[in-house]
C-alpha cells in the first residue's frame, strides 16, 4: 500500500508537490481507512457482496436485555446504551419474546419521530420494523425504541475501531492512532485488516487527502491528532 499510495499521489498531485514521509503516509492511510469503512456502514452492509466481504468478518454483536417502558412516549421502551462501546453501528434488531423472530430497528431522529408518529402509513409494527431515536439526559444516552409490545433482547451489530495502517519505516515507539510502533512494524509495517478488495479505495482516498493538505500544514497537524 506504501508504493501504491506514492504512485496514486504522484498521479493526482502536481509534479512539484512535496511528498510525504512514512509517518505521514500512515496517518493518511489510516484516516482514509476510517472514512471508507464508515462509508460502507452508512450505506448498509447488505447493499452488495463487496460490503459483506469487507465488513462481515469484522462484525461483532452486543445484546441488551434490560429495558423499561417509557412513561413519556407510548409504545416506547428505554434502553441505556453506552455508544462509546461501538465505533460504528452496522444495524440493530430486537426480539419481543424468546420464541419470536428478530425484527429490524431503524435509527431515526427526534424530529422525524414527532412528524410521523401518527402517520398510519409510516408507523412501525412487528411485520415491518421498529424505530429508535436518542434522548439524552444528564448522565446517560437513552435509546428510545418505538413500536414493540416488549423487548426480550436487543441486538447491536457493530464494528470496533480498526487498527491503523502503518507503512514500514516509521520510527520506533511512535504512536499512531493508539498503536505503538514496534521493531516488527518498523521493518514490515502494519497491514490493513480488511479484505484487500477495499485497499484500492483506501489508497485513492488517502492520496486525495494528501493532495488536499498540500499547503495546509495546520490542517495536516489537526489530522495527525485524530
Amino acid at each position: 500500500m506504501y508504493n501504491e499510495f506514492e504512485i496514486a499521489y504522484e498521479a493526482i498531485a502536481s509534479e512539484d508537490a512535496a511528498g510525504y514521509e512514512p509517518y505521514e503516509i500512515s496517518i493518511l492511510l489510516s484516516q482514509a481507512q476510517d472514512q471508507i469503512i464508515k462509508g460502507l456502514v452508512g450505506s448498509g452492509i447488505e447493499a452488495s457482496d463487496t460490503k459483506s466481504l469487507v465488513l462481515g468478518p469484522k462484525i461483532k454483536t452486543a445484546q441488551v436485555t434490560s429495558s423499561n417502558l417509557s412513561d413519556v412516549y407510548p409504545s416506547t421502551y428505554i434502553l441505556i446504551v453506552d455508544e462509546s462501546d461501538y465505533w460504528a453501528i452496522v444495524n440493530e434488531r430486537l426480539k419481543e419474546a424468546a420464541n419470536t423472530a428478530t425484527i429490524e430497528v431503524r435509527p431515526i431522529d427526534h424530529s422525524f419521530f414527532e412528524a410521523n408518529k401518527d402517520n398510519p402509513f409510516k408507523k412501525p409494527d412487528s411485520t415491518r420494523y421498529y424505530w429508535r431515536f436518542i434522548e439524552g439526559n444528564a448522565s446517560d444516552t437513552l435509546w428510545m425504541v418505538y413500536g414493540p409490545a416488549g423487548i426480550h433482547t436487543y441486538y447491536i451489530n457493530y464494528l470496533d475501531k480498526p487498527d491503523p495502517i502503518i507503512v514500514p519505516g516509521v520510527a520506533l515507539t511512535t504512536i499512531i492512532d493508539g498503536q505503538e510502533v514496534t521493531d516488527t512494524i518498523v521493518a514490515e509495517g502494519l497491514d490493513c485488516e480488511f479484505n484487500n478488495i477495499i485497499h484500492r479505495d483506501i489508497i485513492i482516498r488517502a492520496a486525495q487527502l494528501g493532495k488536499a493538505f498540500i499547503g495546509d500544514p495546520q490542517g495536516f497537524q489537526l489530522l495527525t491528532k485524530n
